[in-house]
């Protein structure tokens, strides 16, 4: 009975916390191509899982577009459940496309939201230039700690 309880916790226990390092995502982009974690450059990267519907998540994607410049050495990978239409009109709203370090994309899957658990959007992930994880962000960013981190990271 004992380890019936202690296997069933643990299947609880979310991915990110098994194992912290980037998950080997797959998400399609607005141009239809694939785009995985082998295509990450090794810098710092944010992995935000969004909703272009929220509200929250449409307030951080302008934080991030204002901070831009400070977080040039940050990829940034904005992931969604929606379809690849809706990826396009989020980017083409917010001009994401002039941004290098950013890239959209859509995971119909839910890898990634399963993988963190994701309760509430915005979501988002920090990790270091070797994909070891620094800090999640459950309830937005806080971009002056984000910014410490990626200096010392």
């Amino acid at each position: 009975m004992l380890s019936a309880t202690v296997f069933s916790q643990t299947d609880t226990i979310p991915g990110y916390k098994k194992s912290p390092y980037i998950p080997s995502f797959n998400i399609q982009l607005a141009d239809s191509s694939w785009y995985a974690k082998s295509n990450l450059l090794q810098k710092p990267t944010l992995i935000m899982y969004f909703n272009p519907d929220c509200g929250h998540c449409q307030l951080e994607t302008e934080d991030i577009i204002s901070k831009i410049n400070k977080l040039k050495g940050l990829q940034i990978v904005m992931i969604t459940s929606r379809e690849v239409p809706e990826v396009k009109q989020f980017i083409d709203h917010y001009l994401l496309q002039k941004f290098p370090n950013v890239i959209v994309g859509s995971d119909t899957k839910r890898f990634v939201s399963h993988f963190y658990d994701v309760k509430f959007t915005p979501f988002s992930a920090l990790y270091d230039k070797n994909g070891n994880l620094v800090k999640i962000y459950e309830s937005g960013i806080d971009f002056v700690e984000m910014e410490r981190l990626i200096t010392e990271a």
